[in-house]
């Protein structure tokens, strides 16, 4: 009987040392990144993760009242993911500027989907676009653009990557059946050497019309391959309305 109790007594004193020793790393105890506030300059402020006097982490950037980031920083610059928005006015309009996706030394960097809206002073939307797709150095690279304006006809679409370019201006409605029926507004490709335009309007001669009618039939001819391009038009269509 007295073993016995000595190897109960035993298997207590182990069980309790091995929780002792798991209790400390667990996740659940670690403490949150303290967050700091910043005053970068006269107008610009940070709140978040600070490492070294910077931004490091994760935390929010203003610029006055018209511009402000928040998401992942390194070394005070914006890199990693996160939201920009930039609002401002410029001969009598008002422009709200969105880009959401990833960065890298302060600049559009990745993956991300840039937005350009600009409102008259009547409140009427002039134009409203939207990039989505590859970014580096501030700019798309490549991907997707379309811009839904004020204007005859009303959208510009464009796919560009390595490999091809398309530009087509016209309608946001059935797309396809009006590359079918040649009632598109006009349309570009190129791919490699390759370079097709095509316009509804007839040529000033008769040698441009052929040329036109050629390029038409090219892209009637491939617009199998070209369908996933004026889908996708037809959904980020949806995105920029005029209101």
């Amino acid at each position: 009987m007295i073993k016995l109790k000595n190897l109960s007594v035993s298997l207590v004193l182990s069980a309790a040392l091995s929780a002792a020793a798991i209790w400390p790393i667990s996740p659940s105890v670690q403490a949150a990144p303290a967050k700091e506030w910043l005053q970068i300059s006269d107008t610009t402020t940070y709140y978040g993760e600070v490492s070294g006097g910077k931004p490091n982490g994760r935390g929010t950037m203003k610029w006055g009242d018209s511009k402000q980031y928040s998401g992942e920083f390194v070394n005070g610059q914006r890199e990693g993911k996160g939201k920009y928005i930039n609002e401002y006015a410029a001969d009598g309009e008002s422009h709200k500027v969105v880009y959401n996706g990833e960065w890298k030394l302060d600049r559009m960097n990745g993956t991300g989907t840039l937005t350009h809206k600009v409102i008259q002073e009547d409140g009427t939307v002039r134009s409203n676009e939207i990039q989505t797709g590859a970014f580096g150095g501030g700019v798309q690279t490549s991907g997707y653009d379309v811009i839904h304006a004020l204007a005859d006809p009303d959208f510009y679409f464009a796919f560009k990557s390595p490999q091809e370019q398309l530009v087509i201006m016209g309608s946001a409605n059935h797309l396809k059946a009006s590359l079918k029926s040649g009632s598109l507004f006009s349309a570009e490709y190129r791919s490699g050497t390759i370079h097709k335009s095509y316009s509804v309007f007839p040529a000033d001669t008769a040698a441009e019309q052929r040329i036109n009618e050629a390029s038409l039939k090219y892209l009637q001819n491939i617009q199998p391959k070209l369908n996933p391009h004026l889908e996708q038009f037809e959904r980020l269509a949806g995105q920029v309305p005029l209101k």
